[in-house]
This record gives structure tokens, C-alpha cells and sequence, in this order.
């Protein structure tokens, strides 16, 4: 119907003529067909649309219909909790009078951006009662919008998922949650038209993976630092699952079978991963995070122990690198035969925080060398630096490359290096120079930016040994007759 409105309302204007619409004298509101007043609503926010009522007298209760009821109250947070308490009491009564006058008929999104907590589940409750009762499309729920200066609420409000599966079939599509409790378990029957799910800082309780099972529809799963869950595990098939986040979960191990994902994001500990059946995967995402004693073998388990993301052709990897006591030479010895390759990656990024008392003696870019040596078709390398020492570059020598050569196979189609937070370290100086060995012949542009792109960055940036790149730069040329730009 409204798809049949919005086309009359299109060729109402074509014979009108653009200049006849937009003069004051020729719109008379009174006159639209009724079929296409509700369009008209659509178009409007909620509080244009509640001040058409004061126009004409046939559109007093138009504004009921509006299909959209976003209510939002997180401009212009007061810090004084009297004044808090006056705006919150101001809001809950905008909501209710909103919500009692509204027909509910032709509700497509209901959205609350304000902070409540506990105290404020029974106001909730009734909203959501209400959005369900009209089969919203879109449910939007943020209690702590902003995040504010003054923090969220000790205790979030219960948002109550049993709401969605009262009325005669499922109806949700979109459910985005943020700063509540849920209670989830897999009788839940409202969910199996559901398209995108985020949960972002909430607190869950019951069986989450039993509810994730009933998804069946699901295209986007968001969960974001949310607690209470220790083992995601869902056992049932999600195939229409495309895009897949999760970060600061606090989970032990993450197990999914989507055999249609396309886009995978993971940030958090190193834990056990796993994706199955996943063979359309085409772009990852992964930082690790927390534990110091685990960054040592971050990148490495990256590479190595999360089979399923070897299908993609665009990774981007962020972690953390410490000082080893061990000599280049035993780099070799110390890396284990990979299980599988990244047969179809083409564009590898990469943002590394390296610690170490002696970042000339560091050999973690050597260890980094035997990982693009499992991505045979790689055409793209951005790799990010940031040495965390107050050491200066001070090697000398006449630079190789021998150490990363010798571990570099497969690099016959890589055209494209960038890479920045270079100082000339050492290890940095025989990647790349182990780089251009191998693929002097195929490299179309080489770049080294001497400035720190990882956030956060400042002081970082103060002191750049431009000239020591300028001069490495020329003797890479002399050398492989390959210019290299330097961003200064």
C-alpha cells in the first residue's frame, strides 16, 4: 500500500510540475489523498511529524500513525543529579504519552537513547510490550547513549526478550541492545525472522547459544563486551549468517557453524576459534589483546592455529610482539611446519606493537617474514610498526637481507609494500631488504613512512631519522634498481 502511495504521490508531482510543488500557495496538505498522508508522515521525524497536528484539522491524530518512534534524550546531558533526575522523570512521561496515543498501527522501528537503569525495568517492560503489540520491525535500545562522563547506572534494566514471541508469529528483524540484562534461553520463539542482532555491553544470563540456534534468518551477529557467557559455542547451523563480530566477550572458546559467512571481526584474548565450513569467508579481522605472557605467540597463532580464516583474501592482523632472547640464526629452528596456507589472500595488513630494551636486536620481524611466506598469491602488504623503546637506531652494516630471503618462497606476485613507524632497526631494515630480494622483479610501489599510524600515538612522531631513511633508500636502489618512496 504504501509503495502504491508513494508512486501517485510521484506522478501528483510530475503533472504538477517541480515549481508548482515547492510554492507555499499551491500545497494544500488538506487536499493529499488519504492513502497518501501516511507517506508523507514517514518522511517527517516524530517531533515534525507531532507539529503538522496544529496545520489542519484532519491531520491532529495523523502523527499517531508515524512509523517510526525514536526517542531520544541523550543531547545535552546534565552532570547535577537533581537535573538528571527532573530530565529522566520528563522523558518517561514524554514516552508514555507518546506510546498511549499511538494507534500502532504500521510501527516499523521503536528506539530508546536515554539512561535508565534498574529502577526504570517496569517503564521498559511497557514500551517494549507496546513495541511488540504493533510487530516493530526494529527494536533500538541504548540506556547509557554517549557514554556520558557521569557512567552508566549500577544495575542495567531487564530488557525482557519473552515480549517478542507473544504475538502470532515472529516479526522482529533488527534487535540492537546496549546497557541492559538479558535472560536467554532456546524456547524463545520470536526470533526466527531476525536479521541483525547487536548486543553491546550486556549482561546475559541463561543459554545464549540456545537462542543464537533459533536465528535461523540471521545475516549480522554483533556481540560486543558482554559478560556472562563462558564457552560460545552454537552448535546449529547459521547459513545466512554473513558478518560476524566479537569483541571483549570474555569467552573461553568461540565455535560456529556458518557455512555462508563472508566477514569475520575478533578482538580479545587468544583463545580457540572456530568457524566451520566457512569457505566463503573473504575478509578477517582479528586483534589480540590482554594477557602479556600470551603476545609473544599472538601473531603466530594468527597464522597458524585458526584454520578456518586461511580461505580469506583480506586479513588484518593486530598484535603485540616482545623481546626474545634468542639469536636470528634460531628463528628457523624455532618455527613450526604451518598446517595450512593462505592460498587465496591478496591484502594483508598488519599493526604490531613491538617491546623490547634493544629494538636493533629484535628479531620479531624476521619470525614475521616465515608468515608471508604462507600466502603465496599476496599482492598487498601494510605493515604498521610502533617499537615501544628508547633506543635509536644505531646498526651500521652494510644491510642483506639474507636472514628474511632465506625463508621467503612465494612472494612472486607481491606489487604493493607500505610500511610505517620505520626507524631503520634493524629487523625492519632486513625485511625489507628480504622483501626486495625476492620481488624486485614483480614490486610496483614501495613505500616507508617513518611516522607511528598506530593509535595512540604522540611523542612518537617528535624525533624522525629522515636522513637515515633517505640513505637506505638510495643504496636500495644501487642495489635492486627499485625506487622507494619516502613519506617525510
Amino acid at each position: 500500500m504504501a509503495d502504491v502511495a508513494a508512486a501517485k504521490l510521484r506522478r501528483l508531482e510530475h503533472h504538477r510540475g517541480v515549481g508548482d510543488v515547492l510554492k507555499p500557495s499551491s500545497f494544500n496538505m488538506e487536499h493529499l489523498p488519504s492513502e497518501i498522508q501516511p507517506v508523507v508522515m514517514s518522511l517527517l521525524s516524530l517531533k515534525e511529524a507531532a507539529r503538522t497536528s496544529i496545520v489542519a484539522r484532519n491531520w491532529r491524530k495523523l502523527w499517531t500513525c508515524h512509523p517510526n518512534l525514536c526517542f531520544d534524550g541523550s543531547e545535552h546531558w546534565p552532570t547535577e543529579e537533581d537535573y538528571i533526575k527532573i530530565k529522566r522523570t520528563n522523558f518517561i512521561e514524554t514516552v508514555n504519552y507518546i506510546v498511549q496515543q499511538h494507534t500502532g498501527t504500521g510501527l516499523n522501528k521503536f528506539s530508546i537513547r536515554f539512561r535508565l537503569g534498574k529502577e526504570h525495568s517496569d517503564h521498559l517492560y511497557k514500551w517494549i510490550g507496546f513495541a511488540t503489540a504493533s510487530r516493530a520491525r526494529i527494536i533500538d535500545i541504548d540506556l547509557w547513549p554517549k557514554r556520558s562522563k557521569i557512567g552508566p547506572l549500577a544495575e542495567v534494566c531487564d530488557f525482557p526478550l519473552e515480549l517478542l514471541g507473544v504475538q502470532d508469529g515472529p516479526f522482529i528483524q533488527s534487535l540492537f541492545l546496549k546497557y541492559v540484562s538479558i535472560k536467554a534461553h532456546s524456547d524463545l520463539c520470536g526470533f526466527r525472522k531476525i536479521r541483525r542482532l547487536l548486543l553491546h555491553c550486556v549482561e546475559i544470563f541463561g543459554d545464549l547459544p540456545g537462542l543464537l540456534s533459533n536465528c535461523c534468518a540471521l545475516e549480522d551477529l554483533e556481540l560486543v563486551s558482554c559478560r556472562g557467557v563462558v564457552h560460545l559455542n552454537v552448535p546449529h547451523q547459521l547459513n545466512e549468517l554473513r558478518h560476524l563480530l566479537i569483541s571483549k566477550f570474555f569467552a573461553r572458546s568461540i565455535d560456529f557453524h556458518v557455512a555462508g559467512l563472508a566477514h569475520f571481526e575478533y578482538s580479545g584474548e587468544v583463545i580457540p576459534i572456530a568457524l566451520h565450513g566457512c569457505s566463503k569467508l573473504e575478509k578477517a579481522t582479528i586483534t589480540f589483546i590482554g594477557i602479556l605472557e600470551k603476545e609473544n605467540f599472538a601473531l603466530s597463532h594468527a597464522f597458524t592455529s585458526i584454520p578456518t580464516i586461511s580461505a580469506v583474501k583480506v586479513l588484518n592482523l593486530i598484535a603485540d610482539m616482545q623481546a626474545h632472547p634468542v639469536w636470528a640464526p634460531q628463528v628457523h629452528a624455532l618455527m613450526t611446519r604451518p598446517a595450512y596456507m593462505f592460498m587465496l589472500l591478496r591484502h594483508l595488513t598488519c599493526e604490531i606493537k613491538i617491546f623490547t630494551d634493544d629494538a636493533d636486536n629484535h628479531v620479531g620481524m624476521i619470525r614475521f617474514a616465515h608468515f608471508l611466506n604462507l600466502a603465496p598469491q599476496l599482492e598487498t602488504l601494510q605493515l604498521h610498526m610502533f617499537f615501544y623503546s628508547y633506543h635509536s637506531p644505531s646498526w651500521h652494516e652494510e644491510p642483506t637481507g639474507n636472514e628474511v630471503s632465506s625463508c621467503l618462497h612465494h612472494l612472486n606476485k607481491l606489487k604493493t609494500v607500505y610500511m610505517s613507524g620505520f626507524r631503520c632497526y634493524w629487523s625492519q631494515v632486513e625485511l625489507l631488504y628480504g622483501i626486495l630480494v625476492k620481488s624486485s622483479s614483480v614490486l610496483e610501489h614501495i613505500t616507508i613512512d617513518p611516522k607511528v599510524k598506530i593509535k595512540p600515538c604522540g611523542s612518537e612522531n617528535s624525533y624522525l631519522p629522515i636522513y637515515k631513511i633517505r640513505d637506505l633508500a638510495r643504496r636500495a636502489y644501487q642495489s635492486f634498481g627499485k625506487a622507494i618512496n619516502v613519506v617525510e
